[in-house]
């Protein structure tokens, strides 16, 4: 199998540029000046991963060197530097005195079975020193990186059977966008998932590449201890690549912290030595990252960025020099290896100042969430909030204190004044106007003066106000939230949305559907988007007991016979609760046992009232009011109806799945994001009815659509729902300082930064 899935090497960019120049007259002393072979104060920390006899069989080209080229670049390298190990470079660096050749060292990340059978006996005859870095959970496992096995199962199935699975195995993760057909190619997707948290890039694969169909290794892909061992008495030194090789970069910072630690302790227990340095995979760092890494007792790093390493290097972030086929070039000068690709490698890492370490600790990520409805927000906020407000507590409630520092920015605040009971600051300016362009410019100083990393709006008002003011304010990230279909959007909306997304860095939905709105109608770019669906509370909303069903229709005067809909939702047009009524009166004779429960309030009130006693529905549809007992009235009901003719991510939806019953939705995108049975045209109370009387008829039907709804609601809690939020807001921060660095922030945003 594994001879059908290799890969051809071509030439690459670098190896076709060096060549060029390589062939100019005095190209090639040219390239070995650039790359700093003289310069006694520079030292490349060359950067290796899999080492095989035919690198082709390699998932990635530019992380395998074959065999012979290996043997080619060690004797080129014996002659041409002394390679000193890891941890006493920078030490041999500060040294005085003469140094006949520049110092290097020598680095393998992820302890492959080929670095043992292919790179150690090179080495151990050439008596090198080299480190290797241990993904501690991996060595002497059978397990494979996700990256290979999502690899080998693309490569065997047809372009179509990919897409297909691609397409079922995204629709079980609620962060994960629409996917067109062209998605599911290794590279594509291998990116997409790269920009993930490390367990949610393992369950997609998992999910994509079942038991049945993973691909059949045809052998370990890791050392075992024993070979550690070996290598260790041979003089090869060992550090941490975490515990499960995790990306650091998005993990929650107080996961990452753990893996750090533990990775060091469980090593320094197999080794029965001290371990000093760590490779951070990827070279995935978050603003915590660094901290983490020296809190942990390491006190050598190395990332994946290039550069050359001198005496001042930050040593918890050393770069490297890439080694591959494409870094070591394929030609040959005279018949011997010719060296001129990786002249110009050394040469533009040269070029890079390195890093140095930080002048203080890092302090939190600042967040300032915009908040419009200020009375919402009153002492206490519990209980008062609901729908959106709610959803936004709980996002914030999700993040670290340790690692996050939430604030509440209120664009009108209180008439009472600011809440004083909250855990996370709250400001709000004062102004004796109520105009537009004035709360834009209070927010604006307001913003100026506590400079917060990255601002947030959530509902309409801190969409078209406090995302001109962040702007203004050069907050470096601005992050527009939407969490709902846009039903409020007039004519007048769509050119000004124009004007404000360009004033955002980066947008929140939750769902798939205002994904694809911002992108198709407000040309948002989609890598800029992410989903961080609503959270339920999945302890709360649970499948209610026999006893706790009984319970509950007695306290709601409920038969032990009635067929009991559910339906929670504010008493406003777009809900349309008018067809729940209609349905029950298609439903009055054929259903007599039916019992409606409408559970909220609003401005639709007595124009639903007036609907009930006109149309003779009133034995089967109670008003029920806001309640603060919703779980009582799931516990009582055998289905939960929505009747929305837009939603974004519904909140109620998720609770009647998290407490285990059937559905009977709006055949609305989001609905269908949600739940997997029963939808009827908006607007169709016939259809509806016919749905209910299905459900009524059938037990079995609604105990087994229950179950799968269940199911599907355990994605939308707990720990997973932690690790998206924290994870958004780090890609949000990383997001900023890419644009830092690129030099694409304008001058409001780069004073932010200051």
């Amino acid at each position: 199998m594994m001879e059908s899935l290799r890969i051809p090497v071509m030439p690459t960019k670098s190896e076709r540029v060096a060549a060029a120049l390589g062939a100019l007259p005095g190209g090639a002393a040219g390239l070995r000046r650039a790359a700093g072979g003289r310069a006694l104060g520079l030292a490349p920390v060359f950067m290796l991963h899999r080492v095989l006899p035919d690198p082709a069989l390699c998932y990635d080209p530019e992380m395998v060197v074959s065999t012979a080229r290996l043997e080619q670049f060690l004797d080129w390298l014996c002659g041409n530097y002394e390679v000193a190990p890891l941890l006493q470079l920078q030490a041999r660096l500060r040294q005085a005195g003469p140094r006949a050749r520049p110092l290097c060292a020598l680095t393998f990340d992820d302890g492959w079975v080929d670095t043992y059978r292919h790179a150690f006996p090179r080495l151990r005859r050439l008596r090198l020193p080299a480190t290797v870095f241990l993904p501690v959970a991996f060595i002497g496992s059978e397990r494979h990186f996700w990256q290979e096995r999502l690899w080998a199962s693309l490569r065997r199935w047809p372009a179509e059977e990919a897409a297909e699975r691609g397409v079922a195995a995204a629709a079980r993760f609620p962060w994960c966008p629409p996917l067109a057909a062209e998605e599911f190619t290794f590279d594509r997707l291998r990116r997409r998932l790269t920009q993930r948290g490390s367990a949610e890039a393992e369950a997609f694969v998992e999910a994509l590449c079942d038991e049945e169909d993973a691909p059949e290794p045809a052998e370990r892909a890791f050392m075992n201890w024993e070979e550690v061992a070996e290598m260790r008495s041979a003089g090869i030194s060992f550090g941490s690549h975490t515990v499960e090789h995790t990306l650091l970069s998005w993990a929650p910072p107080g996961d990452a912290a753990r893996e750090l630690a533990h990775s060091r302790q469980d090593l320094e227990l197999r080794l029965g030595a001290p371990v000093r340095e760590i490779s951070y995979p990827w070279g995935g760092m978050s603003p915590f990252t660094r901290q983490q890494a020296e809190q942990a007792g390491f006190s050598c790093a190395v990332t994946t960025q290039p550069g050359l390493v001198n005496a001042g290097t930050d040593p918890l972030r050393l770069p490297r020099i890439a080694l591959s086929e494409a870094q070591l070039g394929g030609r040959q000068r005279r018949g011997q290896w010719d060296p001129a690709p990786l002249h110009l490698h050394l040469g533009r890492g040269r070029r890079r100042p390195p890093p140095t370490a930080p002048a203080a600790p890092t302090r939190r990520l600042q967040i300032g969430f915009l908040v419009d409805n200020p009375e919402a927000w009153g002492d206490p906020p519990e209980g008062h909030l609901g729908g959106s407000e709610l959803q936004l507590l709980r996002l914030i409630e999700a993040l670290n204190p340790a690692y996050f520092q939430a604030e509440l920015y209120f664009l009108r605040p209180p008439a009472s004044g600011l809440p004083t009971n909250l855990p996370w600051p709250a400001y709000g300016a004062r102004s004796t106007s109520r105009g537009r362009l004035a709360t834009i410019a209070r927010l604006r100083r307001l913003l100026r003066r506590h400079r917060p990393d990255v601002v947030q709006s959530l509902f309409v008002d801190g969409t078209f106000l406090g995302v001109p003011a962040a702007w203004l304010a050069g907050v470096p990230a601005v992050l527009c939230a939407r969490r709902n279909a846009g039903y409020w959007k007039r004519w007048f909306h769509h050119p000004a949305l124009r004007v404000i997304n360009r004033m955002a860095n980066a947008w929140q939905v939750n769902s798939p559907v205002i994904y694809q709105m911002l992108e198709h109608q407000e040309g948002v770019p989609a890598d800029a988007v992410e989903i961080i669906p609503n959270w339920i509370d999945l302890e709360r909303f649970r499948p209610a007991t026999p006893a706790e069903r009984t319970a509950a229709r007695a306290d709601l005067g409920l038969g032990g016979c009635d067929f009991v809909a559910v339906c929670v939702a504010n008493y406003s047009p777009v809900k349309d609760l008018a067809r729940l009524v209609a349905a029950a009166e298609i439903l009055r004779d054929k259903l007599p046992v039916l019992r409606i429960l409408l559970v909220g309030d609003g401005p639709e009130r007595e124009r639903l009232e007036r609907a009930v006693a006109a149309g003779g529905a009133g034995a089967l549809v109670r008003l029920e009011g806001t309640s603060d007992e919703v779980v009582k009235y799931l516990a009582a009901a055998d289905v939960g109806v929505l009747t929305s003719s837009s939603e974004g991510c519904s909140n109620a939806v998720l609770e009647y799945m998290a407490a285990g019953l059937p559905t009977v939705l709006s055949d609305i995108g989001a609905n269908r994001a949600l739940a997997g049975e029963s939808f009827f045209a908006v607007g169709d109370g016939a259809g509806l009815a016919r749905e209910l009387q299905a459900l009524a008829a059938d037990p079995a039907l609604r105990a087994q659509r229950g179950a799968e709804n269940r199911r599907r609601a355990e994605a939308y809690g707990g720990n997973a729902f932690r690790a998206l939020v924290q994870g958004h807001f780090l890609r949000v921060a990383a997001r900023r300082d890419s644009a830092a660095a690129s030099g694409k922030l304008d001058r409001r945003n780069q004073r932010g930064l200051q």
